[in-house]
């Protein structure tokens, strides 16, 4: 079992090996370029580098300090600081966070934590710094540029210095690296030292006397050493041990360089003075290392570099005099051969043997599986179509001549017809015989060593062939014209319909393996199977434009050539665009940021083609390109997310996560950042502002998000994001903050306007009902007076006259002989005009107000005694509350009320007895007279009154007139209860005159209104 497991391994292994050495060295063309200069936006020049911990870019330039994060270059100065702290010269970015720097004139130290950079307490150094780096412990390293070297060392918060008396030799460093066991190296001109773990001592392990050596560190933890005689290891793995015997790389011998430095894939970048930026392949290429360099005349921003450093996607970063570049491991590669793009396109052809044809403008390349392209033809000029006859011969056409290619060689060359047209395409039939289709110039077979022309077009039919292709079956299938394909079938073509819409123009066919025709173009993608088609609309998101080109890989995926990406769909992705009639988001995208620095060419009829070897290949508008779809260059790392300000009250709030913003803010700018620099502006972005929007909102290639009117609250901002590769960062970064609301959007505020509000009300309220008791108040004393001058007038006149009359009738019958029948009815006639005149006099009396006490327990009792109950019964007349004076006319009301109600107890209720209970409160004036009697009939209190009598009916209205109100029940117990009851500002004489000053305030501003 062992064995067995000894040889599949063996065997794994042997053919992973097989694959790795398969793949094509990469160049350093195979690296997407892109920089920023000072000519545009970048800082210069570039002295250090570093990466922060949540992804940012930091570098230290001319300029001073800043951070970016692909799209934008932010300034970081320090808060605690002067003009004197502007020019960093180091930078060190550590594990917890913190970014370190030093700076040139003022030699002092600075931290940037929390969202500012401050400048530390420390000591200055006794020389700019020029290097800084982490211990394994979280020590701080730093060197000088002094000539007699000087290494800082910060522990524990506390710097120490290292020098000639601890061991480094008086010789001007240039480098500093801490190697992957804790080991602190040193390089100075002539020589190299290393303090080891827990040492305090340097020691020199190697002399290279004039060397001006400098450090580096492989993926395997050796140190290496880059010097004049080249780039060599000086210790084994992990920074022990002896290194490997090999031979130096002959890398830059400059006296003068910048920093060297090893990628993750091995490769040694090394940026030079004057000489630009030089790389040392990892991999051997055809058995010698492969060394290239990158100048300024190929694209570098400047032949003066000072630091490379790659960040966590695998981009490579170099700093330079004139600003940044950025060299990413491209996935689509170029080839340095095909330099010479022809005018419409390359002509592609994927040949039966595996191998690759290319048709350039001045020659023809062929490039067999896992080969180079190598030229087969040249000296010509702008070849029009390939394809390959049934015997592996490539026939080419050009303007004048076709020329058949085989075995190495141009085999034979033909004629061409005359078409008026060039040639756009060609394929051979079943039975060996050469088509070509011509557009204008129609379609022509070569038979036997003669041309034909085929299907001569009908007058008005649009026949105009254009792309051509073989199906499975052999069948010809070509694109009749704009609108139709044609299968060129016995004994005539068949016919189905291309749904272009309004993009009619040539396609790209595609025959696939199960028999179907694919065909893409502007209007989408469509598959003809049978005699049905499928159509898939054109994406309407990033991806848009005419499909150039069309693969399937055995595999099942299929790739498109869209203008700005090639893209791959999975088989069950593309069967469900086909079902849905709409293209999903394609699985892969490959873009700028992957090597498509060009677009897939317009013109071409067929812009991509695959190779025996897997590889596909792109023509391009500056030329062809290829990839393998098996090594896609994919971090598949989710991009970083940070929320960089806050910009609120004019108030920049840097690295946020909690706020508390001055009270009224209203409108607020939130500034993002995407952290992923493999192609940062085609990351996707969402955000939403939870406690404001409702959904997420997409802000395209925006990275700030801005708000206004916002009401007093606590918010949460909650931004995501997702890489150029489609990879989500689903947790993203999220900054809370609150809006304290002002004292007039306070709680306090509202309570206040409430209360506010509610003690309006209520003093209008009391002012209403003061001006309702108030004119109920003066229609009293109106009434009194009129009483009290009717009284007046009677009194004054007619009982006077009366009285007078009286006494002359009566002066008259005693002139009369006693005895004398008619002196008797004078004496009878003036004895009834004595009650009468009595009888005036006591109404007199009662119109008097003045007589009127507003005792109301003597006027009940008054009333109680006149009532003539028959036989008597009692009645009891009691208070409660203190006894207070009613207002005259209220009191004598109340007692024609009561009496009313005294008779129709007398008369109907056969009642025992009778109480009367006179309530005195603060707030009212309450009467309520019960019996025991028999009660009032039940459709009596349903009507209020009984049917032809008056007597109810006009308590109620003495009630009403003087403002009260009147109830009339049975008593549960037996009896009839009636009750009434007044309000006291109406009832008692004494509150009248505490609202007179609202009264007074009413009838002042009714007569300023007036006025």
């Amino acid at each position: 079992m062992r064995l067995i497991k000894a040889v599949l391994f063996a065997a794994i292994l042997l053919q992973t090996t097989t694959l790795v050495a398969a793949e094509p060295a990469r160049r350093i063309t195979h690296y997407t370029h892109q920089r920023w200069t000072e000519e545009g936006e970048a800082p210069a020049p570039i002295v250090a580098m570093a990466q922060g911990r949540d992804g940012y870019l930091w570098l230290a330039t001319g300029a001073g300090l800043f951070r970016f994060d692909g799209i934008v270059f932010e300034r970081i100065g320090a808060e605690n600081g002067d003009e004197q702290h502007d020019q960093p010269s180091a930078l060190l970015a550590t594990r917890d966070g913190a970014i370190w720097t030093s700076f040139t004139r003022s030699r002092r130290f600075a931290v940037y934590r929390d969202g500012a950079l401050k400048v530390l307490p420390a000591p200055v150094a006794p020389d700019r710094v020029v290097s800084m780096a982490e211990g394994k412990d979280g020590t701080i390293w730093a060197l000088t540029a002094v000539f007699d070297a000087e290494l800082l060392r910060l522990r524990d918060g506390r710097w120490r210095s290292f020098a000639a008396a601890d061991g480094l030799p008086r010789d001007d460093a240039l480098s500093l690296l801490v190697a992957a066991d804790g080991g602190v190296w040193v390089s100075l001109s002539n020589s190299v030292a290393r303090l080891a773990p827990g040492a305090e001592r340097f020691e020199i392990v190697r002399r290279t006397p004039r060397a001006n050596g400098m450090l580096s560190q492989d993926p395997q933890g050796r140190v290496w050493l880059s010097e004049r005689r080249g780039s060599y290891p000086i210790t084994g793995p992990g920074g022990r041990g002896p290194p490997p015997v090999q031979s130096p790389y002959p890398t830059d011998d400059s006296q003068i360089r910048g920093a060297p430095y090893f990628d993750r894939a091995g490769n040694l970048w090394i940026a030079t003075r004057y000489r630009g930026l030089q790389r040392a392949a990892a991999a051997p290429h055809d058995g010698t290392l492969l060394i290239e360099s990158l100048r300024g005349r190929d694209g570098l921003s400047s032949d003066l570099t000072s630091q490379v450093f790659e960040d966590r996607e695998g981009n490579i970063w170099v700093g330079s005099e004139k600003g940044l570049d950025k060299l990413r491991p491209a996935t689509l590669r170029s080839e340095p051969a095909l330099t010479n793009p022809a005018a419409f396109g390359d002509k592609l052809l994927a040949t039966s043997d595996g191998a690759v044809f290319i048709g350039q403008a001045d020659a023809i390349y062929r490039t067999a599986p896992g080969g180079a392209p190598k030229r087969v033809l040249a000296g010509i000029r702008e070849p029009q179509s390939l394809c390959e006859a049934p015997d592996g011969a490539v026939w080419i056409a050009f303007a004048d001549r076709i020329v058949v290619w085989k075995s190495g060689q141009a085999t034979r060359t033909l004629v061409r017809p005359d078409t008026d047209s060039i040639i756009y395409d060609c394929a051979f039939d079943a039975e060996g015989d050469f088509w070509i289709s011509a557009a204008a110039g129609g379609l022509l077979r070569y038979r036997q060593g003669q041309w034909r022309t085929m299907f001569p077009p009908t007058q008005g039919d649009g026949f105009r062939p254009t792309t051509m292709v073989r199906d499975s079956q052999g069948r010809l299938v070509v694109q009749w014209d704009l609108r139709r394909l044609a299968w060129l079938e016995q004994p005539h073509p068949r016919f189905q319909p291309l749904e272009l819409g309004r993009d009619a123009t040539a396609v790209t066919l595609y025959p696939t393996s199960r028999g179907d025709i694919l065909a893409a173009g502007a209007f989408g993608l469509a598959r003809f199977r049978g005699d049905r088609t499928e159509t898939v609309n054109p994406d309407r998101g990033a991806l848009r434009g005419r499909i150039s080109g069309l693969v399937q890989t055995p595999d099942g995926d299929t790739w498109l050539a869209y203008p700005r990406a090639l893209v791959r769909l999975s088989g069950s992705d593309l069967e469900q665009a086909f079902a849905s009639h709409v293209l999903a988001p394609a699985s892969l995208s490959l873009g700028f940021g992957d090597g498509l620095t060009s677009r897939p060419h317009s013109h071409s009829q067929r812009s991509l083609v695959q190779g025996g070897d897997g590889r596909l290949w792109v023509a391009t508008e500056t030329g062809v390109l290829w990839m393998d779809p098996r090594r896609i260059a994919r971090d598949g790392l989710p991009p970083g997310v940070t929320i960089k300000s806050v910009t609120a009250g004019g108030r920049l709030h840097r690295d946020p996560t909690a706020l508390s913003l001055k009270e009224g803010t209203s409108s607020i700018e939130i500034d993002y950042a995407v952290l992923s620099f493999a192609d940062p502006r085609q990351a996707s972005v969402r955000y939403k502002l939870e406690g404001f929007d409702r959904e997420w909102v997409d802000p395209g290639a925006r990275r700030q998000a801005f708000y206004t009117n916002l009401k007093p609250g606590k918010y949460r901002f909650h931004v995501i994001a997702a890489s150029s590769e489609g990879v989500w960062n689903r947790t993203g970064a999220a900054i809370t903050f609150e809006i304290p609301p002002t004292f007039l959007q306070s709680r306090w505020f509202l309570a206040a306007c409430l209360i506010l509000g509610a003690a309006l009300l209520w003093l209008l309220y009391r002012l209403r009902m003061a001006q309702v008791a108030q004119r109920i108040h003066v229609g009293h004393e109106a009434r009194l007076g009129e009483r009290e001058r009717i009284a007046r007038e009677l009194h004054d006149t007619l009982l006077q006259s009366v009285q007078g009359l009286v006494l002359r009738f009566q002066s008259i019958a005693n002139k009369m002989p006693p005895g004398d029948h008619a002196r008797d009815l004078m004496e009878s006639a003036l004895k009834r005009a004595d009650d009468v005149i009595i009888d005036g006099r006591n109404r007199v009396r009662d119109l008097r107000s003045a007589e009127n006490t507003g005792d109301l327990a003597a006027i009940l009792e008054e009333r109680a005694n006149a009532a003539c109950f028959d036989p008597s019964v009692l009645v009891k007349v009691s208070t409660e509350g203190v006894p207070r004076a009613a207002h005259p006319l209220v009191a004598g009301e109340i007692g024609r009320i009561a009496g009313e109600a005294l008779f129709n107890t007398a008369r109907h209720a056969r009642a025992k007895s009778v109480e009367i209970m006179i309530g005195f409160t603060r707030h009212q004036l309450s009467v309520r007279i019960h019996d025991d009697g028999v009660g009032f009939p039940p459709d009596v209190i349903a009507r209020g009154h009984k049917p032809g009598h008056f007597g109810l009916m006009g308590m109620r209205e003495r009630t009403q007139r003087i403002g009260g109100v009147l109830s009339i029940d049975n008593r549960p117990s037996g009896g009839a209860e009636i009750s009434l009851r007044l309000p006291a500002r109406l009832a008692y004489v004494a509150e009248a005159p505490s609202w007179t000053w609202l009264s007074d305030i009413l009838r002042r501003f009714r007569r300023s209104q007036v006025g």
